[in-house]
């Protein structure tokens, strides 16, 4: 051992458990407001933007020994500073708003705003903080861009009264969601794994639909739905469960690319899945003000939807390679499972429950994590049961894994300020619709090429938040209901997951599949095709998203059900026996046909021609009958 190997090695594992001690304490706290409720708007938000600051720091050092720990130390010490000073002025920067403020509130303020570009550069990577210190120079210096988005610029000091002397800017409504509502329910998700919840959906799914044709790919998809729908998040998704999914994926037959594929795509299905949806949605609460009850309710639909099309498009590449299901001496007995751990179903139910019960979010991530310690108590006799030991790693875990969101707080709140300061949001929303022509189709056609260009370059919040800014008050606009323009956005936001280079369920899939990102990011995107067509209907199907008489909700999700099923054919190439170019070209029409239309006659030409496409394959023997 070097001479300072083990010092160094002290230090640094008294520092991480610094840091799990702030990260539980945080979780505590949080905890406490879910129960007592907000009483101090000024100290949940700082306390959340400081954690943030600190974790980052903290779990992320500089790799300068010493010299680097002290850096750090200063940084999270200054931080600090700036987090007290704003708690004990922000009665006095309430009542003097628009007064210039005082030397030592500038400098603080622009301290704790460049720290928490600094935390999140360290555990976001680089994009989000940049493009955040890019808004903040573009506030000090608008005269310099061109019109129509220059500005005559702000000062110094008034965008430290800005960004930090208030509940706007670090401290807006985006870091109040994210504290007050997301932060428990991925407590929640990290209790469902540790409990032993998470592998009793697994052996769930396995034993349903293990048996079936490429019985390992449709495990995955539908372990990805129960286990997504109560995360919320697709990178965690996928960390959960594609570990034991993408192997076996792998082992029967399914190219590593492919297999990483499914799961990244699976997973990211769990952010558009109620009950727990991902954080771009509970931002759009803060954004839109429409209840989070209501925002999932309307996404149940299309969510199922979306599973329906991996699914498809799975069980259509599983035939086509000719892949079996899982042979039965390996597969876990349903009714043992069920009398094991049916228990873990009730978290899932309490959450549902309670939020169209119309609790708060926060303490429904509360009671639904309470629920799960319980369920595993109930359901493991000893085995699963949360121990003390137990309970203490799972709410580090916790507060390890919230560090996307603690992190990503302050950045996305500076952009937001930035765009909406300078009124550069309503001029970028006016030239989306002049670009457009004010025609509904091509602003759908630009808002989507930026969506995607951003989703490249942007994790889910930053993309969502540059999307609910500028794009969906074009939409609202042109007529799109407010509804229907956000959830649009928040679902196009999320094929950041899989579209690299910033493509973080991708990431870790091919990581776990030990296979390139790109060409894990390319069969990602084939394979989460829906992610980026069922949006659209969002606009010209309202019944999709129940905005209708109960009859044209029916047909829409009758007609949108097939038209998903044709489209997975096109795009697969496989139904019954191969299928030709013209034939996959017929089958995409019919699809495309089927999704859009109403109780009108475009329902009957897309039912005539998929009816044309298919009576023949129907009434051929299929070449490979198994059962999926």
């Amino acid at each position: 051992m070097s001479a300072h190997g083990a010092p160094a090695e002290t230090s640094h594992g008294l520092w991480t458990r610094l840091g799990d001690v702030i990260g539980v304490a945080c979780v505590l706290y949080y905890a406490y407001v879910a129960v007592v409720g907000i009483f101090n708007p000024e100290l949940d938000r700082s306390l959340f933007v400081f954690v943030g600051v600190a974790l980052s720091l903290i779990y992320h050092p500089l790799r300068w020994g010493p010299a680097g720990r002290a850096i750090d130390m200063a940084l999270v010490a200054v931080a600090a500073w700036a987090t007290l000073h704003f708690i004990a002025e922000s009665e006095d920067f309430a009542l003097n708003v628009g007064l210039p403020l005082a030397p030592i509130d500038v400098w603080l303020g622009w301290a704790m705003m460049l720290i928490s570009l600094e935390a999140g550069r360290r555990a976001l990577g680089a994009s989000i903080p940049l493009l955040a210190l890019a808004a903040l120079f573009y506030l000090y210096r608008g005269d310099l861009i061109p019109a129509p988005f220059s500005h005559s610029g702000f000062d110094t000091a008034t965008i430290a009264s800005h960004m930090y002397a208030g509940t706007e800017g670090m401290y807006g409504g985006i870091t109040y969601i994210l504290a007050s509502q997301m932060l428990l329910f991925l407590v929640f998700g990290a209790f469902i794994t540790r409990s032993g919840a998470a592998d009793f959906y697994s052996d769930i799914c396995m034993a349903m639909v293990g048996r079936r044709h490429g019985g390992t790919a449709k495990t995955a998809v539908s372990m990805s739905l129960i286990v997504g729908s109560v995360t919320g998040s697709a990178a965690a998704n996928v960390a959960i469960t594609g570990t034991v999914t993408i192997p076996m994926m792998m082992r029967s037959g399914v190219q590593p690319p492919v297999a990483a594929a499914i799961e990244a795509a699976a997973s990211t299905g769990g952010t558009v899945m109620p009950p727990v949806m991902g954080v771009a949605a509970f931002v759009m609460v803060a954004i839109t003000g429409i209840s989070y009850g209501t925002i999932a309710l309307v996404s149940a639909v299309p969510a199922l939807l979306y599973f329906l099309s991996v699914y498809s498009q799975v069980h259509f590449y599983a035939q086509r390679r000719g892949l079996g299901g899982v042979t039965d001496e390996k597969l876990p007995g349903l009714r043992p499972t069920l009398r094991r751990g049916w228990w873990f179903f009730l978290p899932i139910v309490v959450v549902t429950w309670l939020i169209y019960a119309d609790y708060s979010l926060a303490r429904i991530g509360l009671l639904a994590t309470i629920t799960t310690i319980a369920a595993s108590w109930l359901s493991g006799r000893g085995r699963t049961a949360m121990n003390l030991s137990g309970l203490w790693t799972a709410t580090v875990e916790s507060a390890r894994g919230s560090l996307s969101i603690l992190a990503v707080a302050a950045p996305v709140s500076i952009i937001s300020e930035a765009i909406l300061l300078p009124g550069t949001g309503l001029r970028l929303t006016g030239a989306i619709i002049d670009l457009g022509g004010g025609n509904l189709a091509l602003t759908l056609a630009i808002v989507f090429v930026i969506a995607y260009v951003l989703g490249m370059g942007l994790s889910v919040v930053p993309a969502y938040l540059v999307l609910a800014t500028l794009a969906a008050p074009a939409l609202v606009q042109l007529g799109v209901p407010l509804l229907a323009a956000h959830l649009l956005v928040v679902w196009w936001s999320n094929a950041s997951n899989i579209t690299p280079p910033v493509a973080l369920a991708t990431y870790v899939a091919a990581s776990i599949a030990r296979t390139s990102l790109w060409k894990a990011g390319n069969a990602a995107i084939v394979k989460a095709a829906a992610l980026l067509y069922l949006p659209v209907l969002f606009v010209y199907q309202p019944p999709l998203i129940l905005n209708g008489g109960w009859l044209d909700c029916i047909v829409a999700g009758a007609s949108a059900t097939i038209g998903v099923l044709a489209l997975s054919v096109a795009i697969e190439g496989y139904w019954r026996g191969p299928a030709n170019l013209i034939e996959r070209l017929g089958f995409g029409v019919a699809g495309v046909v089927l999704m859009v239309a109403g109780v009108d006659l475009w329902l009957l030409v897309g039912s005539g021609l998929l009816a044309l496409l298919a009576m023949p394959r129907l009434l051929r023997k299929s070449e490979s009958r198994v059962a999926g």
